[in-house]
């Protein structure tokens, strides 16, 4: 889909501009983030597609200015539609698929900082916690951009938290 048809498909004008500088800033970041998961460049741009679909559905909470909240949550979002797809390609497979880690392959901070802790936690959890607490999200924004319900979000802040409370215990340092 093109620019042009997500655009008519919105009423406010200021959507329209909004919507037009986070696709025009974010869709190649997003390409790369979901083709990195799916490694099939066709499946990505489905995965971008239904990312930018949900962006467009819920624009009262894209940020009004573009920068770091509004490309972790383009971002956050092309993932998750990467993820699904991902899944539902593994539950029905029309071809054989490589095994793919969910994430991307970083190299872990190793100096024990906050940073570090929060790198090392399932992608799921690390996602959440930052739309939460980085961006400022509530659990029913969240479950809104996720496909869930606010309390799946509820649950998922509980354990990350809990995680992140044990993953900095064993590198020595407090919450």
């Amino acid at each position: 889909m093109t620019l042009l048809a997500y655009l008519q498909a919105m009423e406010n004008p200021s959507d329209r501009t909004r919507f037009e500088a986070l696709y025009l800033a974010y869709r190649g970041l997003m390409f790369h983030v979901a083709e990195h998961i799916l490694r099939n460049e066709q499946d990505a741009e489905d995965a971008v597609h239904l990312a930018f679909l949900k962006l467009a559905e819920r624009m009262e909470l894209v940020p009004e200015t573009l920068g770091p909240r509004a490309r972790a949550l383009a971002v956050t979002i092309a993932e998750r539609k990467a993820i699904d797809l991902y899944r539902a390609k593994r539950r029905h497979p029309t071809a054989d698929l490589e095994e793919l880690p969910l994430s991307y392959d970083q190299e872990l901070p190793s100096d024990g900082t906050l940073a570090a802790a929060m790198a090392a936690l399932p992608p799921r959890y690390r996602e959440v916690l930052l739309l939460k607490y980085y961006n400022g999200y509530d659990n029913g924004e969240i479950a809104g951009f996720l496909d869930t319900t606010p309390e799946n979000v509820r649950q998922i802040i509980f354990r990350a938290k809990k995680r992140l409370a044990a993953e900095l215990a064993e590198r020595g340092e407090n919450l």
